[in-house]
């Protein structure tokens, strides 16, 4: 076998690289169920929410199972366009801190004609595009950022039964809101309002102190 040949880069990733991205996944989707079960949590307690049924099995069923699709599609092309392609293009020409911000009001402004926005539920966008720029920083790829996208648009909508980004979904649990749209979202979703940022707020701390925990591809070894 010749020089050229044995040094040709693999076309498929190794399955290091593999483990690295599912475990990043993984705790990007625990990220994300923090997120969205503080918040339902606070609104439960603060009698600002409660649950008045639950979907059939065969209905529960197809909700659960459509909605995780649709979130992680969602999720792979949100973060492949705003974190991948906007950050990873600009931070070369205009430092990481600007690429950020700009890719997060990017994100927000995508979101600028949904149903039942307001200029909070925009500002909290903007919030959520910082949080997903930092999992993509520190998790030095997409696999973080999608899995916590993912997770939070499908706990939130599928399995708690909130809107997403004014977007009702089929649902797990059939709730009822009454608390105060400034602090619940309304008809936004949580996201919407200043329980979810606080809760974004939450994940951004614990993502920063476990940055240097996070599962890293190894160092390739010495030839």
């Amino acid at each position: 076998m010749s020089r050229s040949t044995r040094e040709r880069p693999a076309v498929w990733p190794a399955p290091a690289t593999w483990r690295r991205w599912a475990a990043q996944a993984a705790v990007g989707a625990v990220l994300g169920l923090l997120l969205t079960a503080s918040v339902v949590l606070v609104a439960w307690a603060a009698g600002w929410l409660r649950v008045v049924g639950v979907a059939p099995p065969g209905a529960a069923v197809l909700a659960l199972l459509s909605g995780l699709g649709r979130a992680v599609l969602v999720a792979v092309v949100e973060e492949t366009l705003f974190r991948g392609v906007l950050v990873g293009y600009l931070r070369a020409r205009i430092g990481l801190p600007a690429a950020v911000g700009l890719s997060a009001l990017a994100f927000g402004a995508a979101h600028a004609f949904n149903a039942h926005v307001t200029p909070l539920a925009l500002a909290n966008l903007v919030a959520a595009g910082l949080l997903f720029a930092l999992a993509f920083v520190v998790g030095r790829g997409l696999a973080l950022p999608i899995g916590l996208h993912a997770a939070w648009n499908w706990f939130e909508g599928s399995v708690f039964g909130l809107p997403v980004s004014g977007v009702p979904r089929d649902r797990l649990l059939v709730v009822e809101e009454h608390g105060p749209p400034l602090w619940t979202g309304g008809a936004f979703g949580p996201e919407g309002g200043l329980l979810g940022l606080a809760a974004m707020a939450l994940v951004a701390g614990v993502l920063w102190l476990a940055r240097d925990h996070l599962p890293q591809e190894p160092p390739a070894a010495a030839a």
